[in-house]
């Protein structure tokens, strides 16, 4: 009898664990893997740590992990990828289910008959409306056009994604520092430097439940987070004063046309910190980008983000996604 290839799953839980228990179920449903599902639980109530205890003791291959706070998305993935010991990590997220039980054997698959790719990047579709997620559209806004069709790309989106484990401990594991946003983005960069692709590949669907009508609250920090980490990751790659002064720049620009500036100029404040930090104590993955790694950002993402004007009108002068 063939042996199952093993896979880890991880999934990070804060209350809403009627939701978690949702998605627990549909990974318990995936055919042809020996499964192991790593819960990372980030501080919830202590009714929603017990229901979901309650609700998952019999089964053997679920564990949970209980912290006493939350500690930010990437130290969360970094924890519940270190518990396990597959060859393979998928993260979803805990309002997100596969739309079919052979998402993960069509993981592996992909994984088994190309070394190169180091991390799949799955489809995001909308679980009530089945079109897709507008707001984990990750990529340049001109690939939307091959949103049917599996291409190379620079990143992978958090909200449901798969990486070897051996390129996952190459690259370093995620920078906890980054706590929230683009922590998918920097390691990433990591994994392409390594010399490894990325691959978008919509064949495997996530369903997000998200309401159709959902707006994304970015007077809540979540501008201020996207522009430090932002800044934060381009210097550490990067090193050029330059660049990070205008990508600044812009991120202000961007804040005071959606009426979050303070957020932008805190964002910079904390970014400028953040990369002092990394030159006094570097990080295992501050590093240069090599030329490769260079070559194969230019030919999978930034030649499709256009013109420089093009790019203002995009990313500058834009509404932030979803705040509309």
């Amino acid at each position: 009898m063939t042996q199952l290839p093993d896979v880890d799953v991880i999934l990070l839980s804060w209350n809403r664990s009627k939701m978690t228990l949702e998605t627990v179920h549909n990974l318990l449903e995936q055919q042809g893997v020996n499964l192991k599902i790593w819960i990372v639980d980030q501080g919830s109530r202590p009714d929603e740590l017990q229901l979901l205890r309650d609700s998952t003791k019999d089964f053997s291959n679920v564990q949970i992990t209980a912290l006493e706070k939350n500690v930010g998305v990437p130290a969360g993935r970094n924890i519940g990828t270190q518990l396990g010991k597959a060859p393979y990590t998928v993260s979803i997220d805990n309002d997100a289910i596969f739309e079919s039980s052979n998402a993960l054997k069509e993981t592996v698959a992909i994984f088994e008959q190309n070394p190169k790719i180091g991390a799949i990047s799955f489809r995001i579709n909308n679980f009530y409306t089945n079109q897709d997620d507008e707001l984990s559209w990750v990529y340049p806004k001109s690939l939307k056009l091959m949103k049917d069709q599996k291409f190379l790309t620079t990143r992978f989106v958090g909200c449901g994604h798969a990486i070897r484990r051996d390129v996952f401990e190459k690259a370093g594991g995620y920078d906890g520092d980054l706590f929230f946003c683009w922590e998918e983005i920097d390691i990433s960069y990591r994994i392409i430097n390594l010399g490894y692709e990325i691959l978008y590949n919509p064949e495997i669907s996530v369903l997000h439940k998200v309401a159709p009508e959902a707006r994304v609250r970015w007077k809540d920090k979540r501008f201020y987070f996207q522009v430090r980490n932002a800044l934060y990751s381009n210097f550490k790659y990067n090193q050029d004063l330059g660049q990070s002064s205008l990508l600044a720049t812009g991120y202000i620009i961007r804040g005071c046309f959606n009426q979050v500036p303070l957020q932008a100029i805190q964002g910079i404040i904390h970014a400028v910190k953040m990369c002092q930090k990394t030159r006094v104590e570097p990080h295992n993955c501050s590093l240069k980008l090599t030329e490769a790694a260079r070559s194969y950002l230019w030919e999978y993402e930034i030649k499709y983000r256009g013109t420089l004007w093009n790019r203002i009108k995009q990313e500058v002068l834009a509404k932030l996604p979803g705040s509309s």
